[in-house]
């Protein structure tokens, strides 16, 4: 990579050194400042079109909803302004309306290329945004960030070079995500057919009488789930030996512990469980949220401990409990709109096909092999997304700052007296 002949230091601690000829403006004197309006949810369905309603999120490029009316037309930069997400900068163009958590810039003439705007500013706006109450950028502070800035032909040239490397840096991380989505498919339909089916594909099969379960190997039995294992609901209480878990602490789908605090539910609410027991979210089960204890616990309200009889071992129950059509079926009786939620009753209601001791373990020694596989790769994967991430934000850092020069003319031609 090219490199500018000379530089001078910005006396900006997150741009650093830039080249001698940039110069260093802030946001007020490069756009006029507006915000968005109070748009709700009834509006937009009352009022439904086709103009985007850009909000505080990310996801989807913030979009909303969309209205039969538009407050902006034209090229503009959004940022939004509370919140999480504070601070995050879009570039925006066409008929558009944005909500009160929004700030607009709109380019002076002259004076700064739109696209160049977001590439920067996505840098140094983490270092304004004020954390004391709810992250918040307000327009006052956008409007005295000073940024690097090039002329506007080299401006140009930048957001051109940025648009075509981010875009296949993004295109690559999409292709990894994925790959990740079908691991994780393969891995659930490995266990969904093992648990129902067992491992040899010429076993002798039969009809199980029940819709949501369909063939089942014709030596397996059938009992219903509450008399394979008991429901423990003894209080407890943390101790040097024992972990504390929750809903938020375990990973939809695999079961692996996510560490991080726990603070939903109350100690009064907290349940015992001890190695061996299986722990299945009752609330929005759809998350399958599905945890197998290694040691002894508490863990909150929401979670059902289950403590396995001899009939069935606890490896084989976790995988059980955390197959597709075991949660398909229990998400389909749950009550409640908001919080919805499934009752004991109808979980342990449940008829659950099993073998004998020694096949369940088979297949548990089965799934772990297959698991472990599946999870690696994911975690190769995932690691590959992360180092791309953080090459795209290097990238974008190095050029935006004059540390590299992607000029097709000479990089000093700028410079020249």
């Amino acid at each position: 990579m090219k490199r500018y002949p000379s530089y001078k230091d910005s006396e900006i601690e997150w741009i650093g050194q830039i080249p001698k000829d940039w110069d260093i403006a802030p946001i007020r004197a490069l756009c006029y400042l507006g915000r968005g309006r109070v748009i709700s949810n009834e509006e937009i369905a009352n009022n439904s079109g086709d103009y985007p309603v850009y909000s505080s999120q990310t996801a989807e490029n913030g979009i909303m909803g969309c209205l039969n009316t538009y407050d902006f037309d034209g090229e503009y930069v959004t940022w939004t302004t509370d919140g999480a997400n504070a601070g995050t900068v879009f570039h925006r163009q066409g008929k558009f309306n944005c909500t009160n958590v929004c700030g607009t810039l709109k380019a002076k003439a002259g004076k700064v290329f739109p696209k160049y705007l977001p590439y920067v500013l996505n840098l140094g706006t983490k270092c304004y945004v004020r954390y004391d109450i709810n992250p918040k950028l307000m327009n006052n502070e956008m409007a005295g960030i000073r940024i690097p800035l090039p002329k506007v032909e080299e401006q140009k040239d930048i957001s051109r070079y940025l648009d075509l490397k981010t875009a296949q840096i993004d295109d690559l991380i999409a292709k990894k995500e994925r790959m990740i989505e079908l691991l994780k498919e393969e891995r659930t339909a490995i266990i969904n057919q093992a648990v129902t089916k067992g491992l040899d594909p010429k076993v002798e099969i039969k009809d199980s009488g029940i819709e949501w379960l369909g063939k089942i190997p014709k030596h397996w039995g059938l009992k219903r789930l509450k008399y394979l294992v008991k429901l423990i609901n003894e209080k407890g209480a943390i101790n040097d030996n024992s972990i504390r878990v929750d809903l938020e602490n375990i990973e939809s789908w695999t079961g692996q512990l996510i560490k991080g605090d726990s603070t939903v539910a109350t100690d009064e609410e907290m349940k015992q469980f001890i190695p061996g027991d299986v722990l299945f979210n009752k609330l929005r089960p759809y998350l399958a949220k599905v945890f197998h204890a290694r040691q002894e616990g508490i863990c909150g309200g929401e979670l059902l401990v289950l403590r396995p009889s001899v009939q069935i071992d606890s490896a084989f129950l976790y995988y059980r409990a955390i197959s597709n059509d075991f949660i398909r079926v229990i998400d389909g009786s749950t009550y409640g709109t908001k919080m919805p939620r499934a009752s004991w009753d109808f979980i342990g209601n449940l008829f659950i096909p099993y073998p004998s001791i020694e096949e369940q373990r088979r297949i548990v020694d089965f799934f772990d092999r297959k698991t472990a596989q599946i999870d690696a790769q994911v975690a190769r994967e995932q690691r590959l997304i992360d180092l791309l991430k953080e090459y795209r934000t290097s990238l974008i850092s190095e050029i935006v700052t004059g540390k590299i020069c992607v000029l097709n003319q000479d990089c000093g031609a700028n410079n020249a007296a």
